[in-house]
């Protein structure tokens, strides 16, 4: 029997295995990327683990372009998962669509987040976690969390400093589906007088390294929520500028919501 026969039949398992669950109806979460969304029959499933590898700590907000998205498209709170506090920006969140409210960042140590992420799985809340680290899972740990997200219905994702051929032999994928961002060049948009091109859309190399039942697949593709200036860019600043305070007045600052494991 071939690999692809074999996972194949594997995922028939799953799905008959899945029907006596309470949440037996297949749910997907939209990428926004279309080609992706395509390839995928219509997005990531839920009830199940994705692996998201960052290659390089520069490459962080390639990953953070797909994940965010679709994390505030899901409209469920989500939870985020660290053994250091939560680098996230708060206006990077907001453009994305992810309300403040709905996120909550948990800090723990190393020895015990997979032991918080497997609890909050499993939980009765449809809710998204995330698990933000370097710590590579065991292939026992991993199988433990997935069988928490199909008990429950509920979606993990780690998000992780890894590359493929580093970890290549004793890291085992045991999700659903293992990907891969990272920046592209853009294609330069040149604007009537200006001299000089500027960058065009933001562009992301997007790797589907393994998916369960599927075929890997590699796209290049403009990031959508980045499109080029259509203006000049004193005009943009100038738009931009935040209006006049009075003397002595400073704007408040809202509370970060932070919970410590």
């Amino acid at each position: 029997m071939t690999s692809n026969a074999l996972a194949r039949l594997r995922e028939q398992v799953r799905c008959l295995e899945r029907r006596s669950l309470p949440h037996s109806t297949l749910q997907l979460l939209p990428t926004g990327l279309q080609p992706v969304d395509d390839h995928l029959g219509g997005g990531l499933k839920t009830a199940s683990l994705h692996d998201v590898l960052v290659p390089d700590p520069l490459e962080i907000g390639a990953s953070l372009a797909l994940l965010l998205p679709l994390l505030a498209r899901s409209g469920q709170p989500v939870l985020w998962l660290g053994t250091v506090p939560s680098q996230l920006h708060v206006w990077g969140l907001r453009q994305t669509g992810i309300s403040l409210r709905r996120l909550v960042c948990v800090e723990s140590d190393e020895t015990s987040i997979l032991a918080v992420a497997e609890d909050i799985l499993r939980g009765p809340e449809h809710a998204l976690v995330v698990i933000d680290g370097p710590r590579v899972p065991s292939l026992t740990e991993v199988r433990r969390l997935n069988l928490a997200a199909e008990t429950s219905g509920n979606t993990g994702f780690f998000l992780r400093s890894a590359a493929p051929s580093s970890t290549s032999g004793r890291d085992p994928c045991a999700c659903a589906t293992r990907w891969q961002i990272k920046s592209a060049p853009s294609t330069p948009s040149f604007l009537p007088g200006l001299a000089m091109p500027i960058p065009g859309p933001r562009r992301l190399s997007v790797s589907l390294l393994r998916v369960r039942g599927g075929r890997p697949a590699h796209w290049l593709l403009d990031c959508p929520n980045h499109a080029p200036f259509s203006c000049p860019v004193d005009a943009l600043l100038a738009h931009r500028a935040p209006p006049a305070l009075p003397a002595g007045v400073l704007p408040g600052r809202a509370p970060a919501c932070r919970a410590r494991a």
